[in-house]
């Protein structure tokens, strides 16, 4: 059985992670429509294999038949998300046995009552280990909210442990970068 890289299957594969629950209906849908928006000008070819498309040269091709259309913000927003679209659409290919998408759909835990909660996988990237119990850091109820033209970044730590980075500006300047890392390295722990 050959397999199928076409952008048919990519969207049948998005309707599938609907379907069954593995990925959250919005961040399925999100990555499909910036996918089919890139890709809507790619030759036959490309079509029927996307493992053919240089993403960066599509991204910039949709930027510029969009003209002013688009904030730079969400350009990179719809290239982020059909970059994510690509890999875990590549992975779900390759062995949809060992598939497992990079965000979670849900997370359960055990609340202090001992009753299961159903938690997003945003609320479980915001949490912090003490033992082997996860606890959500309570967010102050002043805290800014994500502005459209802010990225999100998940960080992979280490095995089953995801932080996001958050609020990022689209234009953080170097300075403020390495201001932001050295408060993350301030945070660890030092044996």
């Amino acid at each position: 059985m050959s397999k199928d890289y076409s952008l048919d299957a990519l969207n049948r594969f998005f309707d599938y992670t609907i379907d069954k629950g593995i990925l959250k209906p919005e961040t399925a849908k999100s990555r499909k429509v910036a996918s089919n928006k890139i890709f809507e000008k790619l030759t036959p070819e490309q079509l029927a294999d996307l493992r053919l498309v240089d993403l960066d040269t599509e991204a910039d091709r949709f930027a510029n038949r969009q003209g002013s259309g688009y904030l730079p913000a969400s350009l990179q927003v719809y290239k982020s998300r059909a970059r994510s679209a690509l890999s875990e659409f590549f992975a779900y290919v390759e062995n949809p046995m060992t598939f497992k998408p990079s965000v979670a759909a849900r997370a359960t835990t055990k609340n202090n009552g001992g009753s299961t909660a159903k938690r997003s996988a945003s609320t479980s990237a915001k949490a912090v280990t003490q033992g082997s119990e996860v606890k959500p850091i309570q967010q102050p109820a002043s805290q800014e909210p994500i502005t459209h033209n802010s990225l999100i970044f998940p960080i992979p730590i280490r095995p089953g442990l995801v932080i996001k980075l958050m609020n990022i500006p689209d234009d953080l300047s170097p300075q403020e970068a390495e201001k932001i890392a050295q408060v993350v390295k301030a945070l660890a722990y030092k044996e």
